[in-house]
């Protein structure tokens, strides 16, 4: 067992929570180490009992008392992790003082010691004597203790002291009456207890009693102890039955006393009467112990149900009173059930879940992230058992954050997710209050890691969603005041909710990395609706992606079986994930000891005085905790479970609790429950429950009057009382779904529907009366309500309920209002997808003519929820309903959008394309009917003229486009992906040049950045003018700096930053140029477009030198997150790229390619993937990637020819110019191979290609970047001089490669030139010197991670 989980086992049974639920720590360590400190001043002393009860250490306060510490494990099934939970009432144990009743501190304090002084000297007693058989050497001998024998040993220190043994003699005693063992031991523990001698009169009483018991022989005893007659029972049952009908009994019950002691004894005066009539202020538990110490026996026969029957059974008593002074020593001041906080009978659960803590705790968050599923059926106690963890594991250094789903919320995933983070906020805040060194270092660490990884504008946007981060950046705030307008098309929608995903990514990461453990409960996840599934998974997805810090964090969500999900809808998402490690914990019903346990507690008493009624409870309940909660509650109502004033404690009659009348099921025993309360207290629930599980007073309070319904404020309250509804501040909470959900079930489902829209009027009427805090909440409560009480099936029609014409369209605005606001402020699609349903449902039939704008920004809306939602059926078929109906092609067009999305979503690029030129042809912009290579030629020459003498400078202040059928022309064609500049260049490059001719001829917008991006990479490609084409792409960055248009900063930005600057710019500077857009993409939420960019980067990055293992895992995070995204089946091509881009990372490494084909496929199949994509598709994109990818593995294994061979295939399918970034690397490293064959073979044609590879290198040095070139340029032509035999020029210009790879930051080129010049050292004769060359070659790759191109340096040579 790890640290955590032994620290917690103590901590459990021994620890005590302040008023903030924080550990206080055990005050026993603290007097070991003071004694190792100061073991000087300790002293060690044995006085008489007598002198040390009237001695001050009697009165202390012994908390630091070894006894308790060596008892602190006991008993492991009684845990108190913390407060509150399900199904248990409100209120803590209070501490020990507080406890008792009217006794001082003192008196406390001594109670609590003499406890532990009693338990040693039985613990003596029961170690060194054996009173299981009577002496030998007579029958009528025993053995008693003799007070004045018992020594007490004290260790002292100062003001502290703990008691270390007690020791007593037993004197045996002859007489055919004598006192038994046990009774002597009880006037010890009298003596003890009351700090006084015992009275004559007393002592008589106690003898007496004693004496008659011995006389009695067993089957008197046993006609003593049986139950009563037939007669009197059925008497005790026919009271209890006339009671519960509202009788008032036939006056010999009105005051019945079933309690065992009064039964059965006949005129005995009893001696547990008698210790109380005696000494008054003794507590109970202590009388009653002494009592049935008098009265028990070592293993022999005992004449009273309660009697002890071994000295084991006594010790454990007494333990329970030393540890739990509280419920089991000192008598309750409030004389109810009380089932407390205490976690009871989960040994093996919570064992199992803080050994997984203690493995988040100790991994420093490199290990696997950690989900936990607890299922179990409604009662059982999982929300009660994952709470407590979580209070235990905060007061342990962790953050515990908590979301639960709502049955009557299913579409308020995203509002769950926003509860389950806001708290971390208010942690965060009361630590910088608050607190220590530690927790401030925390705090800044969380804060510098989330300024980082959102930056200003990330954290600005993502305020919108949880304010609370600007406490924690110290952020003034979004200067918007947290509004955005409406979105205008679907691929914006798209954008909004990607946009939020990968926010709430970053931000978790960025909290985790800060290094404390986070553990987050997902409570009754069976009610999160499918897009709370989505969300969520990916959230996890995207955290088990994290190496340095998932391992923080441990995830525990909680299934009710019962609902019938069947599966744990997180855990069973990622459970194939290789870094996430999942755990199923069934809870089952409580055992027959656990429930004991429970009851024992519950009741003040000892297990064994409530074992008999645990028994029959367990059989009523089958161990369901909520069942045993509300059946105990009965039989109090009933009066079979009653409280003895005159005893103080519970007591109830074996007889009659088993004739208590019970459901079959909880909800049948909480319906009795119901159906007893008052019928305002009944009508006031049932509207709450109409909230859900919770409730806000202030908007409940707004309901008076309605229907009848009166004092709401005092109806709540009684309602807490009777243990339905627990309060926290201004909310009231169901205290378990169970109720809830039998509430609302009550009310017949028409009648129910018409409660929910009377409640959302009454609501709205009165919003101006509602306080200002609650206003957002009431609105959404009141559309809630509205939204509810429409028809969900066939049978039902809005008919049903009473609505007028002038109410429809009130409530149809306001949900659409609604379902804007999910959108813009949270993202939240599957609330707005409920508001929009609604708001289309109240309509009228004649609609379209009556609110014609009412009912297209509807079913616009909701359009584009389902485009987001991936429902692209439903999107079709609700198209049609919109184009039939719409009234002008400004209004088609913006569902043509719609439509194109989904088909590039979906996968079908050439049906999107088909139908992106049909809307064009339809606005009046029609594209060439023939798009060919030499149309798009003739074009592009064209605009390259008419665009040539525009400067970057005029672009800023070119006059705007504002005619609105060239603007929709723009945003329909600028919505075509940027991954069809490659999969479809010459269509793509059309229209590019379609964008620009709009441009130039109405002027300028938002989209026209991406024209002049996309026309300057077809100018490079397909006239191989790089000169123009980077003018082109300074045109298209300056219109994107005017319209700053984030959303289209990747559509811009891939196209110049991947390709055309690097003509001109160094490669490193096209890389941070790819950084920032691809960091303000994401902020965007351009998913789509973020993936190609980081393809592109990653490529280039490749070509840049960038160390090889931080791109290996940035390359597979890249491929995993296209595999999370399936549903947007345009992503599949692009995975099978970027997953063969991997496996060539990997070569270079040096690793196989076990460890990739088990996270997604092997090399093998994705080859074949690849090519089978490219056979369906025609894309010829898949094709060059395909030998590209073998050129790079065979050249890494030095199989020259094979890697030529696959150079010429791929420079066949493009242009044989350098336009890609792949084109860079085949053209340098071909030439390469061409010199290198050409000195080896001789092959025919090879030193050609070497000699036009080196032409290409020195144009791009001469008239390009001289950067990115030289070194290239350079190195083969020192290949070339030494294929002509110039050794020393060759010699030079190795060098001269080296040194400009060097100065210009590309470590893997400086590696190669080395490695081909110690090569040509070696062949030349220069052995020394070539063999120092190649271990500089070889320690460069090994600070590359080219592990692989390290190992085979000298073996080549």
């Amino acid at each position: 067992m790890g640290r955590l989980a032994q620290q917690s086992e103590e901590q459990i049974t021994t620890g005590r929570y302040d008023s903030d639920n924080n550990i206080i720590p055990s005050q026993i360590n603290m007097s070991t180490q003071k004694e190792e400190v100061s073991s000087n001043n300790m002293m060690m002393q044995t006085i008489p009992l007598t002198q040390w009860m009237s001695s001050r250490w009697a009165t202390i306060d012994m908390t630091v008392d070894s006894v308790k510490s060596r008892l602190s494990q006991w008993p492991t099934q009684v845990v108190d992790l913390g407060s509150g939970g399900a199904g248990a009432p409100d209120g803590d144990h209070k501490n020990d003082q507080t406890k008792s009743s009217n006794k001082s501190v003192d008196e406390n304090a001594y109670y609590q010691n003499a406890a532990v002084v009693a338990f040693l000297l039985l613990e003596h007693i029961h170690n060194n004597f054996d009173l299981s058989t009577p002496d030998k050497s007579s029958s009528n001998t025993t053995h008693v203790v003799d007070p004045s024998t018992i020594q007490v040993t004290l260790r002292t220190e100062e003001e502290t002291c703990s008691i270390e043994s007690v020791t007593a003699i037993l004197t045996p005693v002859v007489g055919k009456k004598h006192r038994s063992t046990f009774y002597s031991l009880g006037e010890v523990l009298l003596l003890l207890f009351s700090r006084r001698e015992i009275s004559q009169e007393c002592l008589e009483t106690l003898m007496s009693r004693q004496d008659t018991l011995h006389d009695r022989s067993e089957d008197d005893a046993s006609r003593m102890d049986t139950f009563d007659s037939f007669r009197d029972t059925m008497q005790r049952a026919l009271a209890i039955l006339d009671f519960e009908e509202g009788g008032g009994g036939d006056g010999i019950f009105d005051e019945p006393d079933w309690s065992q002691e009064n039964r059965g004894r006949g005129d005995d005066v009893s001696s547990f009467s008698t210790i109380c009539a005696n000494y008054p202020t003794l507590p109970m538990s202590i009388c009653r112990l002494i009592a049935d110490v008098m009265e028990g026996s070592n293993g022999g026969y005992v004449p009273t149900k309660t009697a002890y029957t071994s000295l084991q059974e006594v010790l454990d008593d007494l333990k329970r009173m030393i540890l739990e002074p509280s419920v089991f020593l000192y008598d309750p001041s409030d004389p109810t059930i009380d089932f407390g906080s205490r976690l009871h009978g989960r040994e093996q659960e919570i064992s199992t879940i803080l050994k997984i803590a203690n493995v988040v705790s100790s991994s420093q968050g490199s290990g696997p992230l950690q989900v936990i599923s607890i299922n179990g059926f409604t009662g059982s106690g999982k929300s009660f058992l994952a709470n407590h963890i979580g209070r235990f594991l905060a007061s342990r250094g962790w953050i515990f954050l908590q979301g639960k789903h709502d049955r009557m919320r299913q579409n308020a995933d995203l509002l769950v997710m926003r509860s389950t983070f806001e708290p971390f906020f208010v942690a965060i805040d009361s630590m910088k209050r608050c607190g220590d060194a530690n927790d401030l270092s925390y705090c800044d660490r969380v804060a510098t890691n989330i300024r980082d990884a959102l930056g200003p504008d990330g954290v600005e946007v993502f305020s919108q969603y949880l304010p609370g981060i600007n406490k924690i950046v110290e952020n003034e705030g979004s200067s918007n005041n947290g509004t955005q307008g409406i979105v205008q098309t679907g691929e914006e929608s798209v954008m909004y909710q990607q946009r939020l995903e990968y926010l709430l990514c970053v931000f978790v990461d960025a909290v985790l990395s800060a290094g404390r453990p986070l553990m987050v409960l997902y409570d009754d996840i069976q009610w999160a609706g499918f897009g709370g599934y989505q969300f969520e998974q990916k959230l996890l997805k995207h955290i088990a992606d994290q190496p340095s810090s998932r391992g923080h964090l441990l995830v525990v969500e909680c299934c009710d079986k019962k609902e019938g999900h069947g599966v744990e809808v997180i855990s069973s998402a990622v459970a194939t994930h290789d870094s996430v490690n999942v755990t199923r914990i069934d809870v089952g019903q409580f055992s027959k000891p656990a429930l004991n346990d429970v009851i024992s507690y519950a009741l003040h008493l000892p297990p064994r005085v409530t074992a008999p009624l645990s028994k029959i409870i367990h059989i009523k309940t089958m161990g369901n905790i909520l069942f045993v909660i509300e059946f105990m509650k009965s039989l109090e109502k009933s009066k079979m479970l009653t409280y003895n004033l005159s005893e103080r404690q519970w007591s109830w009659d074996m007889d009659i609790v088993p004739l208590q009348r019970i459901s079959s099921s909880v909800a049948g025993l909480i319906m009795s429950k119901l159906l007893n309360l008052d019928q305002n207290i009944m009508d006031v629930l049932i509207m709450a429950s109409c909230f859900g599980s919770q409730v806000n007073v202030s908007i409940m309070g707004l309901l008076n009057g309605l229907r009848g319904v009166t004092n709401i404020s005092s109806a709540l309250d009684r309602a807490v009382e009777e243990g339905i509804l627990e309060k926290a501040g201004p909310l009231y909470m169901f205290a378990h779904n169970s109720l809830q959900e039998t509430v609302y079930e009550i009310t017949p489902k028409i009648k129910r529907n018409q409660l929910h829209l009377d409640i959302g009027s009454m609501l709205i009427s009165k919003s101006a009366s509602a306080p200002e805090e609650v206003i957002e909440d009431l609105f959404s409560a009141a559309l809630s309500n509205i939204n509810i009480s429409l028809p969900t099936d066939g049978n039902d029609s809005l008919d049903d309920i009473n609505l007028t014409p002038s109410q429809r369209v009130v409530f149809a605005k306001l949900n659409l209002k609604a379902g804007q606001k999910a959108i813009s402020m949270s993202a939240d699609f599957a609330l707005a997808r409920f508001h929009l349903n609604a708001g289309m449902a109240f309509l009228s039939e004649n609609c379209w003519y009556d609110q014609y704008e009412l009912a297209l920004s509807l079913h616009l809306e909701y359009a584009k929820v389902l485009l987001v939602q991936h429902e692209y059926e439903e999107l079709d078929s609700h198209s049609k309903i919109l184009l039939r109906s719409t009234r002008c092609i400004e209004d088609q067009v913006k569902v043509h959008e719609l439509l194109i999305s989904a088909l590039f979503r979906s996968g079908d690029s050439a049906k999107a394309l088909e139908y992106v030129r049909s809307v064009l042809d339809t606005l009046g912009f029609p594209l060439p009917t023939t798009v060919d290579q030499d149309t798009v030629r003739s074009v592009l020459e064209a605009l390259r003229t008419a665009a040539s003498s525009i400067t970057p400078e005029q672009m800023h202040s070119y006059h705007l486009m504002t005619d609105e059928v060239p603007k929709q022309a723009m945003k329909i064609m600028a919505s075509v992906p940027v991954i069809l500049t490659f999969s479809s260049p010459t269509f793509a490059a059309m229209i590019a040049c379609q964008m620009t001719q709009l441009t130039l001829q109405h002027g300028v917008c938002a989209e026209s950045a991406v024209a002049f991006g996309n026309l300057g990479f077809a100018i490079n490609s397909m006239l191989q003018d790089y000169n123009s084409g980077y003018d082109m792409s300074n045109l298209g960055l300056a219109i994107f700096q005017r319209f700053q248009s984030n959303t289209l900063i990747l559509k811009t930005y891939v196209p110049i930053f991947g390709f055309i600057k690097s003509w001109k710019e160094p490669l490193q500077s096209c890389s941070e140029g790819l950084r920032y857009a691809i960091h303000e993409g994401s902020l965007a939420g351009d998913q789509g477009s973020v993936h190609l960019a980081t393809t592109v980067l990653n490529r280039q990055l490749l070509i840049n030198g960038c160390k090889l293992p931080e791109l290996r895992l940035s390359q597979e995070r890249l491929c995993r997150e296209m595999m999370y995204n399936k549903a947007e089946k345009r992503v599949g091509a692009f995975f099978y790229q970027c997953l063969g881009d991997l496996y060539v990372i990997a070569t270079l490494i040096g690793e196989t390619d076990d460890e990739i084909a088990s996270i997604f496929i092997s090399r093998e199949e994705c080859e074949k993937s690849l090519l089978e994509l490219y056979s369906s598709t025609k894309n010829t994109s898949l094709l060059q990637l395909f030998y590209y990818h073998r050129f790079i593995q065979s050249f890494v294994s030095r199989n020259f020819e094979v890697a030529l061979n696959y150079c010429e295939e791929y420079d066949k399918i493009g242009t044989g110019q350098i336009c890609r970034i792949t084109d860079i690397v085949t053209s340098f490293l071909s030439g390469v191979i061409g010199f290198v064959l050409a000195r080896k073979t001789n092959k025919e044609g090879c030193i050609e290609i070497g000699k036009q590879r080196l032409l290409q290198m020195q144009m791009w040095t001469d008239h390009g970047s001289r950067w990115n070139a030289e070194n290239k340029a350079l190195l083969l032509q020192a290949e070339k001089y030494y294929t002509d035999g110039k050794l020393n020029e060759a010699k030079s210009a190795y060098e001269a490669s080296a040194h400009s790879a060097r100065q210009h930051k590309f470590l893997h080129e400086e590696a190669l030139a080395y490695e081909m010049y110690g090569i040509f050292l070696v062949e030349t004769g220069h052995v020394d010197n070539g063999n120092e060359m190649l271990r500089k070659a070889q320690s460069l790759y090994t600070e590359w991670g080219a592990m692989k191109k390290a190992s085979d340096i000298f073996p080549v040579i």
